[in-house]
C-alpha cells in the first residue's frame, strides 16, 4: 500500500543523491515511518520472538521488534551523522519541511536541533519494544542512544556559546531522565566539568540556575524548579520561585508561564461532596476540600426554584496555600425535590449544582431473565416493605414508561 510504496522510495532516495542535507533528512524521515509503524503495532510485535542474525523481510508486516528498533536506531544515527554540517544549516530553508517554534530561535534555528530532536522522539517510540529492556534502572542501547544524543547537542551547543539552546536542552535531558529513571546520571560534557550532577532531579536544576543566572533564559529553570515544588506539595517554595523569576527576568518573553502558575497557587478552590438522597430532617455530612477561602454557601431550591434553605459554612483558610479537607452536617428539610447550590465566598471557577432529594423510601432494583424488572419500595429507616407505593418507571428524556403499585 502507499505505506511500504512512500517507504521504499525514501530508501531508494536515500541511496541516491549526493546531497548531505537531502541524506540527513531523508534518514530522520525513515526513522520516523519505522518509529510510528512499530508504536503503533506493538502490541503484535511484542507477541513475537525475536529473529536475531537474519536479513529483514522485504515486508516489514513480518518483522520482529528487535528489527525495528534496529532500523530506527541506523537511521537515527546516519540522521545525525554530519553534526557540523547540520549546525550551519538553517531550518528556514527547509520549509514547510519544519514549522518554525518560538523555541527554535535559541536555537539558531539550527537543523542539527531539528533533527536530533525528530531522532530522540524517534527513539522513545521504540524504546520499551529493544530486548535490553527493564523497568529497572539499567540502560539498554535505545536509552544509550539518547543521553548520546543529549551529550552531543550540549557540547555542540557550549561550543557554539549558544546558552539559551544548551539550557533548553539540559531542561529537556533532565525531565526525559527523571521520568526514565529515579536518580540522575552524571551527563559529562567535554572540556569542563559535568553540569549535570549525579545527585537528585533538584540539585541539577540549581546548577543549571547558578551557572546562568544572569540570561533570560533561566526563567525556565524557575519555571521547572517552581513545577517541581508543585508536583511535591509543596505550594510556598513554588509560589517563592514565582515571584523570584517575576522580579528577575520581568521581559522574558515566556513570563506569563511563571504568572499563570502563581495565580494557580493563590486561586481559591472548593470541591464539596454530598450525597444526593436523604430522608426528612437527617444530618447528613458535606465533605469539603478548599483553599485560599474563607467559607461557602449552601443553598436549597425546590424544583419552581424558589429559595427553600441557605447555610453559610466558616473554614479556616491554610496559611500553606494547600488544599484541606474539613467535614460539616447538613440538615435536610422536609420530603421533596430539590436543588443543591454550592457557592463559595470568593469565586472558585464556578458554583457546583447537583439534584437532592429527600424521601422516606428506597426504591431498589434487580434484573430478571427476560428483560424483566423487579422493583421493591423500601421505608428508609426500617429497611421494611411500604404497600401500596405508587412506582413510575421513567426514560433518560423523562417519558413514563410505566407506572404500577406495591402489594
Amino acid at each position: 500500500d502507499s505505506l511500504y510504496a512512500g517507504l521504499k522510495g525514501l530508501e531508494q532516495w536515500v541511496k541516491q543523491t549526493d546531497q548531505p542535507m537531502d541524506r540527513a533528512i531523508l534518514h530522520s524521515l525513515i526513522a520516523g515511518i519505522y518509529a510510528n509503524y512499530a508504536a503503533n503495532n506493538q502490541w503484535q510485535l511484542r507477541q513475537r520472538t525475536e529473529i536475531v542474525g537474519q536479513t529483514p523481510s522485504a515486508d516489514i508486516r513480518e518483522w520482529t521488534a528487535n528489527m525495528f528498533v534496529e532500523k530506527v536506531r541506523t537511521n537515527v544515527k546516519e540522521a545525525l551523522a554530519d553534526s557540523v554540517l547540520l549546525l550551519k544549516t538553517s531550518s528556514r530553508d527547509y520549509i514547510p519541511f519544519v514549522e518554525l517554534g518560538k523555541t527554535s530561535e535559541y536555537y539558531h534555528h539550527d537543523l542539527y536541533h531539528l533533527l536530533a530532536s525528530r531522532g530522540i522522539d524517534a527513539l522513545l517510540q521504540v524504546e520499551k519494544l529493544g530486548s535490553g529492556y527493564t523497568e529497572t534502572n539499567a540502560v539498554n542501547s535505545v536509552k544509550q542512544d539518547i543521553i548520546a544524543i543529549y551529550g552531543n547537542m550540549l557540547s555542540a551547543y557550549k561550543a557554539a556559546g549558544l546558552k539559551e539552546g544548551y539550557v533548553l536542552t539540559a531542561l529537556n535531558y533532565l525531565e526525559w531522565r527523571r521520568g526514565a529513571e529515579r536518580y540522575i546520571r552524571p551527563l559529562q560534557v567535554k572540556g569542563e566539568a559535568s553540569v549535570l550532577t549525579d545527585d537528585t532531579y533538584l540539585k541539577a536544576l540549581n546548577t543549571l540556575k547558578s551557572k546562568y543566572a544572569s540570561e533570560p533564559i533561566c526563567a525556565e529553570v524557575y519555571l521547572a524548579q517552581a513545577q517541581f515544588a508543585i508536583e511535591k506539595d509543596q505550594p510556598v517554595s513554588a509560589l517563592k520561585l514565582c515571584d523570584e523569576a517575576i522580579g528577575l527576568y520581568p521581559s522574558y518573553h515566556r513570563i506569563n508561564a511563571l504568572k499563570n502558575l502563581r495565580q494557580e497557587i493563590l486561586s481559591p478552590y472548593l470541591n464539596v461532596n454530598v450525597i444526593s438522597q436523604a430522608l426528612p430532617g437527617e444530618e447528613i455530612k458535606l465533605r469539603a476540600s478548599h483553599k485560599n477561602l474563607d467559607g461557602f454557601t449552601v443553598r436549597l431550591f425546590n424544583k419552581a426554584k424558589k429559595l427553600v434553605k441557605e447555610q453559610h459554612y466558616s473554614v479556616l483558610r491554610p496559611e500553606d496555600y494547600r488544599t484541606q479537607d474539613t467535614v460539616f452536617t447538613f440538615k435536610s428539610p422536609e420530603v421533596g425535590a430539590y436543588v443543591m447550590r454550592i457557592v463559595p465566598d470568593i469565586r472558585a471557577k464556578r458554583d457546583s449544582e447537583s439534584e437532592f432529594n429527600v424521601t422516606r423510601f428506597k426504591v431498589l432494583t434487580c434484573r430478571l431473565p427476560g428483560q424483566q424488572y423487579e422493583v421493591a419500595a423500601l421505608d428508609a429507616q426500617t429497611g421494611h416493605p411500604v404497600p401500596n407505593a405508587k412506582i413510575i418507571l421513567y426514560s433518560n428524556d423523562e417519558k413514563v414508561l410505566q407506572e404500577f403499585t406495591t402489594g
